[in-house]
């Protein structure tokens, strides 16, 4: 699999956009289109999502580059200058995904809605959303694994490649392996929302996204080169295995409330009593 020649992919006078810039877009704007057909679908105002859209993902941008300055407080200290630049990279999706939720959080209630329903709408979205944005570390050559000779191994620059490895040219393409894994989470988290099993509780998206991210990103993880570490382990492995347990602890909760924690919501979408 080779690599982009140029991270660049249109320039415009003096503005350069990049390859990431343009795929997170991407992924922020399926989630939109994916959440707005699922709230139609749920019977729920889809105009919603575009009033909480600016918000959340400005939380999520926000979370994401706060997190990844702490992980990298030693270098960001020396190099203040570079704390903005996003061009380059510098985005964790735990960081995304917990501020995200937070707004989320707030914004149901200052607005009198359910966070479990509409978490509930938007998860598919995210993992789609990961799923196309994890090609912008293809574009920067980042994020990619260890050395491997498979068909489907990604060819790193030389200037790119960890000291350790220097003499290798290509890399397992970890970044595609969550992507198709992100891929593949959202077809399972639409198809369970779509159908709407009357086993299936508000808030149960949540807990299996959390759980199935968690589970897919420890496996993963241990082979990236890149890691940015937290004490003996790599801080993803510690925020995978917080994700894991609070799903699991979702999924019990949800079901010790009982079956009247939820509304449950009809084939018409309509909203059925307790």
């Amino acid at each position: 699999m080779p690599s982009p020649a140029d991270p660049i992919a249109i320039s415009l006078g003096g503005l350069a956009v990049r390859w990431y810039a343009l795929f997170i877009l991407a992924g922020i704007a399926a989630t939109i289109l994916l959440s707005r057909r699922l709230a139609r679908h749920r019977g729920l105002d889809p105009d919603f999502i575009l009033d909480i859209a600016p918000w959340v993902v400005f939380s999520g941008i926000a979370g994401a580059r706060i997190y990844y300055l702490l992980l990298r407080a030693g270098y960001y200290l020396e190099h203040p200058g570079d704390a903005l630049n996003l061009r380059l990279g510098g985005l964790s999706i735990h960081g995304a995904i917990i501020a995200g939720a937070l707004a989320l959080y707030l914004l149901c209630r200052a607005k009198g809605q359910s966070f479990l329903r509409w978490v509930d709408i938007i998860v598919p979205g995210l993992a789609l959303a990961q799923g196309i944005g994890r090609w912008g570390n293809w574009a920067n050559q980042e994020a990619f694994g260890t050395p491997s000779t498979l068909p489907w191994a990604v060819e790193i620059e030389s200037a790119q490649r960890p000291a350790q490895f220097s003499e290798f040219a290509t890399f397992h393409p970890t970044f595609l392996y969550e992507s198709l894994f992100n891929l593949i989470n959202a077809v399972v988290l639409t198809a369970l929302f779509l159908r709407r099993p009357r086993w299936l509780r508000n808030g149960e998206l949540l807990a299996f996204y959390l759980l199935f991210y968690g589970l897919a990103r420890l496996v993963i993880e241990s082979i990236r080169t890149d890691s940015l570490y937290l004490g003996p382990l790599p801080a993803a492995h510690w925020l995978s295995m917080v994700a894991i347990g609070t799903g699991v602890a979702l999924l019990i909760g949800l079901r010790i409330a009982g079956p009247n924690s939820h509304s449950q919501i009809g084939s018409t979408g309509s909203p059925t009593p307790h």
